[in-house]
């Protein structure tokens, strides 16, 4: 986009203008209604968070949970995501490990929106199959930056759009706000069970303001080393499965710096830029155990899951065939950036908001190699037994996992050498006004306009080797020990994986870009919204309606020639909160609202996406054809709450909600054989062809449930928080390929329930997180799984050594809980490993152990 450049100038000239002093006559600062009303509340620890957040909670119109530090550097959990999981009607989702997305009230990770301090953060995966989305990954976010989260679960005109699900606000410190200097300092080490390796974490954060607190700077930053391991079993039916390890050496930092000018009581300006990066190195190990009873094989001695007298079944135990090691090396980073200035300006009844920035990302896999198994032994005489629902194997005698060697690692070349960076880019400007009236009940009216062009690109390259290159490794000098693998006591030979990039780096000459696989959405949003805000003597609330427009281009190459194709949509956005007083302590809470979320830019990519091909697998090819006129997700949303503050830092509430959303993304599955695709497979795929999937909008599904939450500060050190969700899902089972009439990331049952005690000494709390199964989709060879219920216990524990100097203990996971996914087809499959029942995949999840000292005055 020609006009991102524009965007870009326009931000540099406004911050030249500020610093240099100069003043625009409508600026503005803003101030709500519920803000007029807030209390200050000044307490620290744990017991002063928890009635920080009650309190957040009870003067905001809208349906909203805050978490708030408890002080500098102390968030409650080292990962935000972890911590948004004990607000009632949230789950998340990990990714090795790790808290990653999060999901509201059901309605998936992909409908969640999350702002930093206000505005979108560019965001790229740095996993290898980790399609283009607009959530945002919380793995690349430390803790350490945050000043508090906002969930917003009802919508309002003045938030951005894309939250059908709900909006996570993550709000960043400003130095005026903090003492004249505050310095913090905190250096930790962490541990996990999987690595069994001790790595480093170090933060820190200086602010300072001057005598007239009219000008203040304000720098943090955070540097952190992870050994990461994941040990597993995986089956890839009715191919194989095997023992599988995933090793990664992540490196992530992240600097803030923040820049406040406020040279009397109108003006408040605000410079802000964070800086987020991880490398992220990683390589796949395995040992693919393959059966022997195959379609195509001797299936005499086999015992069949879902086997009737129509439906042939899945083998789910039996004879095995051959063995085969593979192994993937690969090098990725995920780099996130943010410039924001906001100028807020206060004026004799009226107030105004300026605020434009931009946000970058790159990222995406910089390096693939794959190793396979030269050798490539007999192991008939086997057998696999996966009937108790993991999947177990009785290796004939002769062959050790632990000590076989496959001798040759053959590097695969053309497609399997490639890279994969993405991309992804947004500007913006934003102004809001609002005005004091005396009309009536209302009490102030809001007003805003905002515009931002956001652009995303994946692409894919393979490296040109020299024509005397031999892609055959030895393995006599590679050695490096073992790896344990699998879900159970297993191990397997690991070989030097940077030494095998080292070699296969050298025979490089050039790359050449796959076309076929450039994808590109560019998108214009411009956003309109009037709000008013009424109270009176019983009651306050918010009404207003936003209106949201979107121009969307695909750019892709057909038939080498770039091309694109367009489409647009609007869409219309009322929404009401009402807060009803029906006593000092009694809340009664009602809200109607419309919500959007734009399509994923995965699913708009026209061109077609290429999942399973040149990976040993012969029958899970899929060629995903994108539509860049998908419709935006909308909903309807209505909730009806009941609040009973009983004392300053004790609540019980019970919400109601109800939510129909609308143009799920689905797909029509067709087959295609070798020669209708544009695409070079091997002769074992080429046997076996296509699977077409095209995406398009399909069914509606509806929401419901109820939350109930519990919080009370027993006044004697001791506190608890307990909360429940229950969630109801429903849409048609033609909505996804399983069949399956609910919703994604979707949990019917979800609970939390923490307890803690602090004096003036230490403080400790203990969490445990549950839910109940739930469904993971994703296109391609992973498919769509039913992911088992699954529940973490948690400690962090303080000892104020002195006023100024902490010692720390946080545990994550502590019982070690295992991720369990199973097929889940809802009708029968043969031969396939989504088969309802079929354990798929199982994933031992480590124990995190997190030592550390801080200081800070």
């Amino acid at each position: 986009m020609s006009s991102f450049k524009f965007q870009k100038r326009l931000l540099a000239s406004s911050i030249a203008m500020v610093l240099s002093g100069a003043s625009a006559s409508a600026l503005a600062a803003e101030e709500s209604v519920d803000n007029q009303d807030m209390e200050v509340i000044e307490v620290t620890g744990i017991r002063g968070s928890q009635q920080k957040n009650l309190n957040a909670k009870r003067f905001s119109n809208a349906i909203v949970d805050v978490i708030t530090a408890e002080d500098i550097g102390k968030f409650p959990d080292k990962n935000v995501a972890e911590s948004l999981q004990r607000i009632p009607g949230i789950t998340i989702q990990r990714q090795f490990g790790e808290g990653a997305a999060v999901s509201i009230r059901g309605a998936g990770q992909d409908l969640t929106l999350t702002t930093l301090n206000g505005q979108n953060v560019a965001s790229t995966g740095w996993f290898v199959l980790e399609p283009a989305k607009r959530s945002f990954n919380y793995e690349l976010l430390p803790s350490e930056l945050v000043g508090d989260l906002e969930v917003y679960k009802s919508s309002r005109a003045d938030l951005a759009e894309g939250g059908v699900g709900g909006t996570v606000v993550v709000n960043t410190r400003k130095p005026l706000d903090l003492e004249s200097l505050s310095v913090y300092g905190s250096v930790e080490a962490s541990y996990q069970t999987d690595s069994e390796e001790t790595d480093p974490l170090f933060s820190g954060l200086v602010s300072w303001k001057n005598n007239d607190e009219s000008f203040g700077a304000l720098v943090s930053a955070v540097k952190q080393d992870r050994s990461l391991q994941r040990q597993g079993n995986e089956a890839f039916w009715e191919w194989g499965a095997g023992p599988v390890a995933f090793e990664q050496e992540r490196q992530r930092s992240a600097l803030n710096a923040t820049f406040q000018y406020a040279p009397n009581d109108n003006w408040d300006i605000v410079l802000n830029y964070i800086d987020m990066k991880m490398e992220a190195d990683n390589t796949n190990y395995a040992l693919w155990l393959t059966q022997a009873d195959t379609s195509w094989g001797d299936s005499s001695n086999t015992t069949w899951l879902g086997q009737t007298a129509t439906n042939q079944g899945t083998q789910i135990a039996g004879p095995l065939n051959v063995a085969f090691y593979q192994m993937r090396p690969r090098e990725a980073t995920m780099n996130s950036d943010v410039l924001d200035l906001t100028v807020n300006y206060s004026g004799d009844g009226y107030a105004f908001k300026f605020q434009i920035g931009d946000t970058s990302s790159t990222g995406g896999t910089d390096f693939e190699m794959v190793l396979d198994d030269g050798l490539v032994p007999s192991i008939a005489g086997g057998t696999y037994d996966f009937t108790g629902g993991n999947q177990t194997w009785d290796l004939p005698a002769g062959f050790d996992m632990a000590s076989y060697d496959p001798g040759l690692l053959n590097m695969g070349t053309g497609p399997n050498f490639n890279r994969t960076p993405k991309t992804d880019e947004e500007s913006y400007i934003q102004g809001d006004l609002t005005f004091d009236v005396e009309w009536g009940v209302i009490a102030s009216l809001k007003t805003g306009l905002k515009y931002a062009e956001h652009e995303t690109t994946s692409r894919r390259f393979e490296y040109i080797q020299s024509d005397d290159f031999v892609n055959g490794f030895a393995t006599a000098n590679l050695q490096n020990g073992t790896i344990d693998v699998g879900a159970g006591d297993y191990e397997i030979m690991k070989f030097d994986a940077d030494e095998l990039k080292r070699l296969a780096k050298a025979s490089i000459i050039g790359e050449n870009e796959d076309f076929g696989a450039y994808s590109e959405v560019q998108e214009e949003n411009f956003a309109a919204y009037v709000m008013a805000e009424f109270a009176g003597d019983n009651f306050s609330g918010d009404f207003g309606v936003r209106y949201v427009s979107t121009d969307a281009k695909s750019v892709y190459f057909l038939d080498g020639m770039q091309t694109s194709s367009s489409a647009d949509y609007s869409e219309v956005l009322p929404s009401v909160n009402l807060k009803y007083e029906l006593s000092q302590e009694l809340l009664l809470r009602a809200s109607a609202s419309r919500a959007m979320a734009r399509p994923q830019y995965v699913d708009m990519y026209v061109n077609p996406n290429v999942v399973g091909t040149n990976d040993d697998t012969p029958n899970n090819q899929f060629w995903i054809v994108g539509n860049i006129g998908l419709k935006p997700f909308t909903s309807n949303a209505f909730d009806l709450g009941l609040e009973w503050y009983f004392n300053d830092s004790s609540l019980v509430a019970a919400t109601l909600f109800y939510k129909q959303v609308d143009n799920f993304v689905t797909f029509t599955n067709r087959s295609a054989t070798a020669a209708e695709i544009p695409f070079p497979l091997p002769p074992q795929e080429a046997a076996v062809g296509w699977t077409v999937q095209e995406k398009s909008n399909g069914k509606d599904a509806t929401l419901q449930g109820l939350e109930l939450q519990y919080q009370q500060d027993f006044g004697n050190g001791f506190g608890a928080l307990l909360n429940y969700t229950y969630t109801d899902s429903e849409t048609d089972e033609d909505t996804f390929t399983d069949m399956n009439p609910f919703l994604s990331d979707s949990s019917e049952h979800a609970y939390n329930a923490t307890g803690y005690y602090e004096n003036d000494l230490f403080s400790v709390r203990l969490a445990y997180n549950w839910r109940s199964e739930y469904m993971l989709r994703e296109s391609g060879s992973y498919g769509n799984r039913l992911h088992d219920d699954f529940g973490t216990l948690d400690l962090s524990a303080v000892w104020h050594v002195t006023d100024h100097f902490d010692v720390k203990l946080d545990v994550n996971n502590i019982t070690e809980e295992s991720s369990k996914q199973f097929g889940n087809n809802n009708y029968p499959t043969s031969y396939s490993g989504f088969a309802d029942g079929f354990p798929l995949y199982e994933y031992e999840m480590a124990r995190r152990i997190n030592l550390g000292a801080s200081f800070r005055f």
